[in-house]
């Protein structure tokens, strides 16, 4: 006769063996997926991580989905199914599929497909994530607060931030090479306490403050925090019933804080200033906005700003760096464009240098911040079920050479005028496009390129390494964002 605990463990041995096999079931009828509907993919998937094992391991998502990219034009294919992990999904290999996917269709591709509830993460409800009317209605009503007029009235305080930082590296100039990876995120940093949240943080002169700490913990990509990302993308129903947040509650108790109290201080004493946390302000003032959205969207330009724009500045003065022509003809530009305002640095002096917009461009087609775009189906359509995601791989985009030919080579003159109008317009995606590109791409390019501008004019970026034998950067695996190893970009800097 078989005792009490035996009879509960042969229960539970049951139960389990039976939970096994239906889970196995579950990713067997995924692994087939595509095969059932016989769409063409891109390679038989492994059972538990589908086409992109090594991911986050081993190898950033950027070169692992430009190897299936390939594979779906080697054979000719506009389109193919892939296995993200166990989610059956589509990859993009065509630039005019993905001008029909971002605009001409875009109403049948509205949203991003990312995780959103406000009940558990009050931090995720952004301008970046929100869907469908919600979304619409939030674009529209901060829309003056990516407008040029908003540029303009914010280019003084970046300019003072990116001065600050001119001041800092010319102090601490000396024998060893800089991590410029570091002093652009210190920069960049800066630039969001003191344009978005209205503080004076002091990131460039104390790097670890607390605005610090939290952006970095409010954009670090930790393996718990992607598997989160890829949970919320790929199986939303399972991430909502569960109740599934991403933001870190100390993440979020500090920036609700700050935003909160900078707020009521302005509205207790009618203290006004030239930046983004004001138009906030003037929005909720309106009733176009509530507290929590002004928290929210002050917020996001931390979360997706922050890293991207440090992304572009580092690579771009790795580039320059190794590009000693490139880099000596960007001064000689900024130098004559300086000369008619006596040295002064305004909007219309860096609006009007063309070979600093094609420089920018070319590191943004070599390393794109966000190297893919994602968008869900709304609507079934060729054996394509509705609510399929569909990923468009931008930094395997930039790397075709039937788009950019030599991708490898930085050449800032694909973008010259005449270039540009021979290629597809939907080859070159940093930003996105369509209803859903990027809202804030025109503050990010402007912190770049006062960046830049100011950085340039004053120092020299030296490739420490042998010229002959320059090399590739290492792309961090585990990280969102396109970003180079940590303490792999360091240069020497010359005063000028």
């Amino acid at each position: 006769m078989i005792s009490g605990a035996a009879s509960i463990l042969l229960v539970l041995l049951t139960v389990f063996t039976i939970l096994g096999l239906y889970l196995r079931g579950v990713l067997q009828s995924r692994r087939v997926y595509w095969v059932r509907r016989r769409i063409p993919f891109v390679a038989w998937p492994h059972l538990l991580f589908g086409n992109v094992q090594g991911l986050w391991r081993d190898e950033h998502s950027a070169t692992l989905g430009q190897r299936l990219y390939r594979d779906l034009k080697a054979r000719r294919l506009a389109a193919g199914g892939f296995n993200l992990l166990a989610s059956p999904s589509i990859l993009v290999a065509d630039a005019d599929l993905a001008e029909e996917l971002l605009v001409k269709d875009a109403g049948r591709f509205p949203d991003r497909g990312l995780h959103v509830d406000a009940h558990v993460d009050s931090l995720s409800e952004t301008l970046f994530t929100l869907r469908g009317d919600r979304w619409s209605d939030r674009r529209d009503r901060l829309a003056p607060v990516f407008s040029e007029e908003t540029i303009r009235r914010v280019f003084g305080t970046v300019a003072s931030v990116a001065d600050e930082l001119r001041v800092e590296i010319r102090k601490n100039l000396g024998s060893r090479e800089e991590d410029v990876h570091e002093w652009a995120s210190r920069y960049v940093t800066h630039v969001m306490g003191t344009s978005v949240f209205g503080i004076r943080c002091r990131t460039i002169q104390v790097p670890n403050t607390e605005f610090r700490v939290n952006g970095r913990l409010a954009a670090e990509f930790s393996w718990m925090t992607l598997l989160k990302h890829w949970i919320g993308v790929t199986m939303p129903g399972f991430a909502r019933k569960f109740g599934l947040r991403i933001t870190e509650p100390t993440v979020e108790n500090f920036y609700a804080g700050l935003c909160r109290a900078t707020v009521l201080h302005r509205e207790s004493y009618g203290f006004k200033k030239n930046d983004l946390l004001q138009l906030f302000i003037k929005l909720r003032e309106e009733g176009q906005l509530t507290m929590e959205d002004v928290t929210t969207e002050c917020y996001s330009f931390v979360k997706y700003g922050m890293e991207t724009c440090t992304s572009v500045l580092t690579f771009c003065l790795y580039e320059l760096s190794k590009n000693v022509v490139i880099q000596k003809r960007l001064r000689d530009e900024i130098t004559h464009s300086l000369e008619d305002t006596d040295g002064q640095l305004t909007y219309e002096v860096i609006m009007s240098m063309t070979y600093l917009d094609q420089v920018v461009n070319e590191t943004m087609r070599k390393y794109p911040p966000m190297d893919f775009l994602y968008r869900r189906s709304t609507q079934s359509r060729d054996n394509v079920p509705k609510g399929t995601l569909f990923v468009i791989p931008v930094y395997a985009f930039h790397h075709d050479p039937d788009h950019f030919p030599e991708p490898d080579k930085f050449n800032p003159e694909r973008f010259s005028e005449k270039q540009t109008r021979t290629r597809h317009p939907y080859s070159y995606l940093p930003f996105g496009a369509g209803p859903r590109g990027c809202a804030g791409a025109r503050f990010g390019l402007l912190v770049v390129k006062i960046g830049l501008v100011t950085l340039l004019r004053n120092f020299r970026f030296v490739w420490p390494g042998d010229p002959h034998h320059q090399g590739e950067v290492q792309f961090r695996p585990n990280a969102l964002v396109l970003s180079p190893v940590e303490g792999s970009v360091r240069l020497r800097v010359e005063r000028i």
